[in-house]
């Protein structure tokens, strides 16, 4: 059964985030299948639009094909947070190392201020949040648009992985003071430290996760 969901004649756009909210959330489980029937009679839709989400999703990676007219939602592993970590690792880095040249004052006063509002939590999937917005933020200013959007599309994968036992092991409690100390570095100039220091996170990241997982 899909958990309910009052979506009445939407557009392919809004059937696709709703899709994608019960994919992320884990009401559509790991390798659920679904046929394109089944999905336009449960939103009242026709197929087109059905056909056009799941396109979307195959994309994102949220979902894979199996025959014409099935999907599955796709598996979760410790192998495939490595792999989506490892492609975070090739890109942030580099949008960090664009974005530092032209950030402003303004810029550095927001990130921070981000910080400041982090609260601590015990919420595994708030934490993950917080943490993901001030990155978010701290990206932006490389004004890529293309790089960001392949950016938010790892995140997304990634976002799939908040149940307490990965988000507890892949955002420490004191995360905001290691980006302090990353913002402390891109004030002062030092583009190659901070970008370095960002990479090192990451790194620290992948390997604190496999050793519990696996």
């Amino acid at each position: 059964m899909i958990v309910n969901m009052n979506l009445s004649r939407a557009p392919a756009a809004d059937l696709t985030e709703q899709l994608r909210e019960l994919i992320v959330a884990g009401a559509l489980p790991p390798k659920k299948r679904l046929t394109q029937r089944e999905l336009a009679e449960h939103f009242g839709v026709s197929q087109m639009p059905v056909r056009d989400a799941i396109k979307q999703l195959m994309s994102e990676g949220l979902v894979t094909a199996e025959g014409p007219k099935t999907i599955v939602v796709s598996s979760l592993s410790a192998r495939d947070f490595v792999d989506l970590m490892e492609i975070r690792l090739a890109l942030e880095p580099r949008a960090l190392e664009l974005a530092i040249p032209i950030m402003t004052s303004e810029h550095l006063r927001s990130l921070r201020a981000i910080l400041k509002r982090s609260k601590p939590t015990d919420s595994p999937s708030v934490a993950v949040k917080q943490h993901w917005t001030f990155h978010r933020a701290l990206y932006a200013a490389c004004d890529k648009p293309r790089l960001l959007a392949v950016i938010d599309v790892q995140h997304l994968q990634l976002s799939r992985y908040l149940m307490p036992n990965w988000g507890r092991i892949g955002v420490e409690a004191h995360w905001a003071e290691v980006e302090g100390e990353l913002l402390d570095l891109i004030h002062a100039g030092t583009s190659l430290e901070s970008v370095a220091f960002l990479r090192e996170d990451l790194e620290r990241t992948i390997a604190r996760v496999v050793r519990v997982l696996t």
